[in-house]
């Protein structure tokens, strides 16, 4: 849901008048190697799926996986655990996705400003992001292998040498503030919100953008979450893949990230303050004003399941299978819908948990109508499982994937973490799990989502006046 929002945000932002920078000399450099002292790999080791893993004196975990998939692709993940559950409720206000991201998108490096930065990457393919997630913290990005030195400057100035310019800060308040009233007032925002809400149970971490929010966020608390969480390299994994010559980005490393600064002790996520589902049944129907009258469905099964390999592409093909039997339902039978998607979810940190989540479009005359068609699809392959026609089409999609994957160089940094968090081979498991894929297995993941009694339901309505209109 929030990514909804965040990106109805920066439609707006990006549609609005921008005026154009006074032109200034360009810096060819955003650090001077020579004055960097790096620090040594101590120890150098085998990692999981063929990668090496080099250990900095400064305590920096460096993997490192060359592959030839894209010749013109590094992509890269730094992290550390904690995120979000080490800020306080008061705090969660300065890193609001929406101001986070538009902050970020503005604001510089070191002595660099944003219209600066953007101007020496000009001609570069690079992109890094800032990330303060609900349990990690860092960094991720691409660029081409000629310009990963410059991605490795920006990434030690991110830890040495940042940037926290009140102009650039106040930018983007504005440019949310210019936009807020449109956006809070379209119904697809006020279907996000009510989503988060009744998912959540009102929890009052999960932070949703409004004027209140732009009141109380501010430069100065986003500064000090930030040096705090970024301060040092205790806890520093750092992931590479992609086009890599190891005999001379070992030296770049030594230098760029060996010059974080050495910590003393890693974060660690706080568990009391991650936000979970709330159990039991939660029923949220409302009316709201809209100009082309049409019911919004979301339906949420959770449920706590132990996470392993086998588990996630199940649930996968549980899924898989459901957006078949409701585009045979809903869209085809029925006639109700465009498209209805159904969605799974398992995660093993920091509890283990899943979702079955389902979500449609409709007209106000069929929607009730429909909305139990999803459900009774559900039960009804938690009871029968999959015909032999859905098992034939999901073995055959999900061996096709195997083979895609393998290719892709964000699957290969999914397995390297997987295997860091998890000590476990991904990749062989993956293929054994399609493998392996079976008719009661598929069922019995459908019916591990409604014996936990976890359901939560949104369902947004034209009110009386738009519907007649």
């Amino acid at each position: 849901p929030t990514e909804e929002q965040i990106a109805g945000i920066l439609t707006e932002v990006q549609a609005s008048e921008i005026e154009a920078p006074v032109e200034t000399e360009v810096a060819s450099e955003f650090v001077d190697p020579a004055s960097l002292k790096g620090s040594k790999v101590t120890k150098e080791l085998q990692g999981p799926c063929g990668s090496t893993i080099w250990m900095l004196k400064n305590g920096v975990k460096v993997i490192v996986l060359p592959t030839e998939y894209k010749k013109d692709q590094v992509i890269f993940s730094l992290s550390k655990d904690g995120g979000k559950t080490l800020l306080s409720n008061e705090e969660l206000y300065s890193v609001e996705d929406n101001i986070f991201t538009l902050f970020n998108r503005n604001c510089g490096i070191s002595k660099f400003s944003g219209t600066e930065v953007g101007k020496m990457l000009s001609g570069k393919n690079l992109s890094i992001s800032t990330e303060i997630n609900d349990i990690r913290h860092g960094f991720t990005g691409q660029s081409t292998p000629k310009d990963l030195e410059t991605a490795l400057q920006i990434l030690y100035l991110n830890f040495a040498d940042p940037r926290f310019d009140e102009e650039e800060f106040n930018l983007g308040i504005s440019q949310i503030r210019a936009v807020l009233p449109n956006i809070i007032n379209q119904p697809n925002f006020k279907f996000q919100n009510q989503m988060v809400r009744s998912i959540y149970g009102g929890n009052e971490r999960m932070v949703l953008i409004n004027e209140d929010v732009l009141e109380k966020a501010s430069l100065a608390t986003y500064e000090k979450i930030y040096r705090r969480l970024f301060s040092d390299a205790a806890g520093l994994t750092a992931v590479f893949v992609g086009n890599i010559d190891l005999e001379t980005f070992k030296p770049m490393c030594e230098k760029y990230l060996g010059s974080i600064a050495k910590g003393k002790k890693a974060t660690k996520w706080n568990l009391k303050n991650y936000p979970v589902p709330v159990k039991g049944e939660v029923i949220n129907h409302f009316t709201t004003d809209m100009q082309t009258p049409k019911n919004t469905v979301f339906g949420q099964y959770s449920a706590n399941i132990p996470y392993s390999v086998k588990a996630e592409i199940t649930m996968d093909a549980v899924s898989y299978i459901l957006d078949m039997i409701y585009t045979d339902t809903l869209r085809e039978e029925e006639g109700g819908t465009y498209g209805a998607q159904a969605m799974t979810d398992i995660d093993y940190e920091p509890v283990e948990s899943a979702t079955l989540q389902f979500y449609f479009e409709t007209n106000p005359t069929q929607c009730d109508k429909l909305i139990e068609l999803a459900k009774q699809g559900i039960r009804k392959l938690a009871e029968e499982g999959p015909t032999q026609e859905q098992m034939t089409r999901t073995n055959e999609y999900f061996k096709k994937l195997v083979s895609e994957k393998r290719i892709n160089n964000g699957y290969w940094s999914k397995c390297i973490l997987e295997n860091l968090r998890l000590g476990i081979d991904y990749d062989k498991e993956y293929e054994a799990a399609v493998g392996s894929l079976n008719p009661e297995e598929i069922k019995a993941a459908a019916q591990a989502f409604l014996t936990q009694g976890n359901y939560v339901e949104v369902v947004m309505s034209p009110d009386k006046v738009a519907e007649r209109e």
